[in-house]
C-alpha cells in the first residue's frame, strides 16, 4: 500500500543523506563516483516523496543539502487519469480462489521494484481449503516490470491448518517499524446466517532483503473479533507516526448495512496498541452493501483521502472516493464522488482489494485491483486524453489514452460486433454461441461434426425404462434396464385397515407400516352377552361408539345350555326375522347403529316382521320373562 512504501522512501532518504553528510567530508577522490550515485538516488527520492510529506518536513530531512546538490520541491497536488482497465498485465497469474482475491505490490526483497503477492486456493477432500501466499517476484525493472511464475507460500509463510475462513485480505506493512514488512490479515468466517471477522498477523523476523515469516497469531494488538464482515485499510490517518485502521464493518443482521469505524494505534510505531473501534468518524456516514476500503493520497495534496471499491450483483461496481478535506493531522473525509480521475468502475462483479502504486515508475500512482481469480490493472495516464475508442470484448470503450483505434463510436461500432459461433449440444442440436466461445465457426461446419448421441437407457422412480438422452443413461440396452428396472414398493390406503401396493411406485407411501399407521382400522364395538362390548377389530362392529353399545348391551347369567337352544333366523334377513328359544319372550327391541330404538314389541310370538326397516346393520334385544336378555347382530 502506497503509504507503507513511501514510509520505508523515508528512510532511505533519511539514511541517504546521512551517509551523503559523512562522503562529503571526505576529500578523497574515490568517492566521488560514490557521492554522485547518492546524490541521485536521493534526488529520486525527493521526486517520489513530493506531495506525499510536508515541505517542512522535507527541508528538516535534507537540511542544508538542499542546496548543495540542487534540488527542488513543492507540495502541490498533481493532475490524476486512468486508462480503462487491461487484464493480468505484466505476466500476472492471480490464483485462484472463490472470493475476495487480496493482491499487495511491495518490494518484498528490496532490490527496488514492486514483487506481487495473490491469493491461490487448493482444495483437499470436499470442503477444505488451503488459502496460500502466491508470490510473484518481479524479475522486470522497476521500469518495466515482468512478474516471474508463481511461487507458494515463500519465505516460511503459510496457509493455517485446518483454516475455514471464507476470505482473507492481506496488508503488507512494516507494524514495529524495524524496516521489513510484516503481514497483518482481515480474516471472515462464515456461520449460520452469521459471520465473525478476526485479524491475523505474521511478523517478519528476518531482514528487508530476506524476509523470514513468523507463525501466525490471532488479534495481535489487542485487535478484537467482530460479528460483521470486516475490511481493513490501513494508514498513519493522525499523522502522528503510527499505523492506525479504518474498517467497513457490513452488519448483517441490520439489512446489510456498512458502518465504518476508526481503531485509533495508542501505542507507537514499534509497539502498536490499538484501541476500541471508534463508529464513524472522520465525516463517514452508513451506507448500504459491501464495501473494500483503501486509504491513499490520490489527490496527491499530503494528506490521506479514503476510496471504495463496491460491486452490485446484476449490474456494475463502481469506486467511490472520499476526499479528505481536512488536514494531515485532523482529517474530514468529503461526499461520496463516483468513479473519480477516470476510473472505471463497471468492470467490478465482485467485492474488490486493491492497491494504489507506482507500478511502472513514472511518477504517479496506478492502480491494481483483485477479484475472484483476476487482476485489474489502471494505468495513471496523467490527463484525460482525447476520446477515442477500443473494441474490447465485443463493446466499444474509451480507453482513456487517446490512442484507440476508432476515432468516433459510431466507427468502433460499424466494425465491433460479436461473431456468430456454433455449439454442439447434448441432444445433437446445433446452437449458436456468442463471439468467438462456439466451438464451430458455421452452422454447416456445426452439423457435419454434431452428431445424435447413442441410446441409452436410464430406470426411472416408477420403474419405467427412458433414453435421457445425450448418451449417458446407466444401461447400454433396454434390455439390460428391463431385466433390472424395478418399481420399488409403495403403499396406498385403499380402505381402513387396508393397504396395498399399486404396483408401479406411486403409492403415497414407502413402506406398509407407514401406510397402516395413516390408514388405521376404525374402532366399532359388538355386544357380547356375557362380557359386554368389545371391539372385533375390523371395523365391521354393530356400534360405531362405545357409549351407544353399552347403552344397549345387558350381561346376561344365561347358562350355556340355554343360548345352545336360542337362534334368530335367517340372518341376513328380508321380510320376518324367527326366533327360537325354550323360555319365554316378553319384549323385542331392534335399534340402529347408533343405539337407536326403531322397531319393539310387547309379549311378541317367536317372530317379527322387519320388511319395512332399510338396508343395513341392527341390533336386536331380546328380553325373557326372567328379566335375561340377549343382544345380536343382524343384517337386513
Amino acid at each position: 500500500m502506497r503509504n507503507y512504501h513511501f514510509s520505508r522512501k523515508q528512510r532511505q532518504l533519511k539514511y541517504l543523506v546521512k551517509k551523503l553528510s559523512t562522503l562529503m567530508k571526505n576529500e578523497k577522490e574515490n568517492v566521488k563516483s560514490e557521492i554522485k550515485r547518492i546524490v541521485d538516488k536521493i534526488k529520486f527520492l525527493v521526486t517520489q516523496l513530493n506531495g506525499i510529506i510536508s515541505t517542512n518536513k522535507m527541508q528538516k530531512i535534507l537540511g542544508t543539502l538542499t542546496l548543495l546538490i540542487g534540488v527542488s520541491f513543492a507540495n502541490t497536488a498533481s493532475a490524476q487519469y486512468f486508462a480503462y482497465p487491461t487484464t493480468n498485465p505484466f505476466g500476472i497469474s492471480p490464483g485462484y480462489t472463490n472470493y475476495t482475491q487480496s493482491v499487495n505490490l511491495i518490494d518484498i526483497d528490496n532490490d527496488g521494484d514492486l514483487d506481487l503477492f495473490t491469493d491461490s486456493l487448493t482444495y483437499s477432500g470436499y470442503y477444505s481449503i488451503a488459502k496460500n501466499f502466491n508470490y510473484q517476484e518481479n524479475i522486470g525493472t522497476a521500469n518495466n516490470p515482468i512478474f516471474n511464475t508463481p511461487q507458494l507460500n515463500p519465505f516460511n509463510l503459510s496457509p493455517v491448518p485446518n483454516d475455514t475462513s471464507m476470505i482473507s485480505v492481506r496488508h503488507f506493512v512494516d507494524f514495529d517499524d524495524d524496516g521489513d514488512f510484516d503481514v497483518l490479515s482481515n480474516v471472515i468466517y462464515q456461520g449460520y446466517y452469521s459471520f465473525i471477522s478476526k485479524y491475523r498477523y505474521h511478523e517478519n523476523i528476518g531482514t528487508p532483503s530476506s524476509p523470514n515469516f513468523s507463525p501466525a497469531v490471532t488479534n495481535p494488538f489487542g485487535l478484537q473479533d467482530s460479528p460483521n464482515i470486516e475490511f481493513s485499510a490501513i494508514g498513519d490517518i493522525d499523522n502522528d507516526g503510527d499505523f492506525d485502521l479504518i474498517n467497513s464493518s457490513l452488519d448483517y443482521s441490520s439489512g446489510q448495512i456498512t458502518f465504518f469505524n476508526f481503531i485509533e494505534n495508542i501505542g507507537s510505531n514499534l509497539n502498536p496498541m490499538f484501541t476500541i473501534p471508534q463508529t464513524n468518524t472522520f465525516g463517514l456516514i452508513p451506507a448500504a452493501g459491501v464495501k473494500s476500503p483503501e486509504l491513499t493520497d490520490l489527490d496527491n495534496d499530503g494528506d490521506l483521502d479514503i476510496i471504495f471499491g463496491e460491486e452490485y450483483y446484476g449490474g456494475s461496481g463502481q469506486f467511490t472516493y472520499h476526499e479528505n478535506i481536512g488536514t494531515i493531522n485532523s482529517a474530514q473525509f468529503a461526499t461520496a464522488v463516483i468513479n473519480p480521475y477516470g476510473l472505471n468502475g463497471s468492470v467490478l462483479d465482485a467485492i474488490p482489494t486493491f492497491e494504489f502504486e507506482d507500478l511502472d515508475n513514472d511518477g504517479d500512482l496506478d492502480l491494481l485491483t483483485g477479484e475472484e481469480d483476476e487482476t485489474f490493472y489502471f494505468e495513471n495516464v496523467g490527463v484525460q486524453q482525447a476520446v477515442t475508442y477500443e473494441c474490447i470484448n465485443y463493446s466499444c470503450v474509451d480507453p482513456g489514452t487517446g490512442n484507440g483505434t476508432y476515432a468516433t463510436l459510431l466507427a468502433c461500432q460499424s466494425t465491433c460486433i460479436a461473431p456468430v459461433t456454433y455449439d454442439c449440444d447434448w441432444n445433437g442440436n446445433c446452437d449458436t454461441a456468442y463471439g468467438t466461445y462456439g466451438q464451430y465457426a458455421t452452422l454447416v461446419d456445426c452439423q457435419n461434426n454434431c452428431t445424435p448421441p447413442p441410446q441409452t437407457w436410464e430406470c426411472d422412480w416408477n420403474g419405467t425404462c427412458y433414453d435421457p438422452g445425450g448418451g449417458w443413461g446407466q444401461y447400454p440396452t433396454l434390455n439390460d434396464c428391463m431385466n433390472n428396472c424395478q418399481a420399488p414398493e409403495s403403499y396406498n390406503c385403499v380402505a381402513p385397515g387396508d393397504c396395498q401396493d399399486p404396483g408401479d411406485g406411486s403409492g403415497n407411501y414407502w413402506s406398509y407400516s407407514s401406510c397402516m399407521t395413516a390408514c388405521p382400522i376404525p374402532e366399532t364395538y359388538d355386544c357380547d352377552a356375557v362380557t359386554g362390548c368389545y371391539d372385533p377389530g375390523t371395523g365391521q362392529g354393530l356400534y360405531t361408539s362405545l357409549t351407544g353399545c353399552q347403552a344397549n348391551c345387558n350381561t346376561t347369567s344365561i347358562n350355556s345350555e340355554d343360548l345352545a337352544n336360542f337362534n334368530i333366523f335367517p340372518n341376513p334377513v328380508s321380510d320376518v326375522l324367527n326366533i327360537k328359544s325354550d323360555k319365554e319372550i316378553i319384549k323385542i327391541e331392534i335399534s340402529d347403529i347408533l343405539g337407536k330404538i326403531i322397531l319393539s314389541e310387547i309379549n311378541p310370538k317367536n317372530s317379527i316382521n322387519v320388511k319395512r326397516l332399510q338396508k343395513g346393520i341392527y341390533s336386536i334385544k331380546i328380553t325373557f320373562k326372567d328379566e335375561n336378555s340377549i343382544i345380536q347382530k343382524i343384517i337386513k
